[in-house]
């Protein structure tokens, strides 16, 4: 695994979580009822999109706020990060291609489906940002703390747990590959 620079990345990290939050501010400006509007009745809106974001970065974002706040948690910082073998596998395939294609389509998880909560007015959209600025702060407190340490429980479980700088790299990278998804369904809504 090749070893990243440990304050390059934080940074890296921080500018793709300030352009999602950019967007976010886009989206305050359309109309509520065209991010509330399903493409296709299967399809999800705008407000699920983003719902279904903070059910699964949301996730992370508990773990690691725990992990941050606890000084004795056993985080430590080293110049260079070296991602874990799957953790580096799951951050790379959620990572859209620069082209924008998706290689690795997967499954919505039941637990992180955004239909099976109350997506109304502007609330997913608070709660999304919220989370931004958090790992925002999480990042920064990073660069002191560092990004390794214990283990973070991934979403699938005890059974795949990631590294802590991995722990920040795949949801944030989810994170952008859905953000080509709400560019889609604002393309078939806004007409």
């Amino acid at each position: 695994m090749e070893a990243l620079d440990t304050r390059q990345l934080i940074a890296e990290l921080q500018a793709e979580l300030r352009r999602q939050l950019q967007r976010c501010e886009a989206l305050r400006e359309l109309p509520m009822e065209q991010l509330h509007r399903r493409p296709e009745p299967k399809r999800w809106s705008v407000m699920e999109v983003l719902q279904h974001m903070n059910l699964s970065s949301g996730h992370y974002h508990k773990r690691l706020q725990a992990l941050y706040a606890d000084e004795n948690s056993g985080l430590r910082y080293r110049s260079t990060f070296t991602p874990g073998r799957w953790g580096d596998y799951a951050a790379r395939a959620m990572q859209p291609k620069p082209d924008g294609a998706i290689a690795w389509r997967m499954r919505t998880i039941a637990l992180f489906e955004p239909r099976n909560v109350a997506t109304t007015g502007w609330t997913a959209l608070d709660e999304f940002e919220r989370m931004c600025h958090g790992f925002i702060g999480l990042l920064e407190r990073a660069r002191s703390r560092g990004l390794e340490g214990p283990k973070v429980t991934s979403t699938l479980g005890p059974i795949l747990r990631l590294k802590v700088g991995d722990a920040f790299r795949f949801p944030i990278a989810h994170q952008t590959r859905h953000w080509l998804q709400i560019e889609r369904v604002l393309a078939e809504v806004i007409r």
